[in-house]
């Protein structure tokens, strides 16, 4: 009895403060993301424990803000992107960290928001592109073939699908 009194109380104070705390995951996901991002344009590597914490913001998140319908989408969505960047691994178009980072960037931003998402990481990746060849952002080569982080593109793309509103 106790137990399900306590679990109440819980679900009362999350639904009375669950715009203070949708509001809190997404600021610290936004850091978290920066922050990958940064790591990631110097040392090239993306760290497990950045991507965990990242899935647990958005377990958190889900919890809060997410119906289990969405959030099945949201995982189908993942696993989609797990399989292609799987893929596109063994043939060495992207790295190991992306293969980690993008697909639960892709449980926050989901089915509802995936083609802005799309099209934010498309024209940030052009962009990074551009300023490797201008020789103003640096890369690595790797079997004679020139090498950026993905992180900072994904990172943008993320927050500006935050930013207008679709997450």
């Amino acid at each position: 009895m106790l137990a399900i009194d306590l679990l109440h109380r819980l679900q009362s104070v999350l639904i009375l403060h669950n715009e203070l705390y949708v509001l809190l995951i997404k600021t610290a996901t936004a850091a978290l993301l920066c922050y990958v991002a940064l790591t990631d344009l110097r040392t090239f590597k993306i760290q497990n424990k950045s991507v965990l914490l990242l899935l647990a913001l958005y377990i958190l998140y889900a919890f809060i803000a997410r119906t289990l319908h969405e959030v099945f989408s949201d995982v189908f969505v993942g696993v989609v992107v797990l399989c292609f960047l799987l893929w596109s691994y063994t043939r060495g178009a992207v790295g190991g960290g992306d293969v980690k980072l993008l697909p639960v960037v892709c449980l926050w931003v989901g089915a509802h928001c995936a083609m802005l998402f799309s099209a934010l990481l498309l024209v940030l990746i052009v962009l990074h592109l551009v300023i490797v060849r201008l020789g103003w952002a640096g890369f690595r080569s790797i079997n004679g073939r020139r090498a950026i982080p993905y992180a900072p593109s994904v990172t943008g793309a993320m927050l500006g699908t935050i930013l207008l509103g679709c997450v």
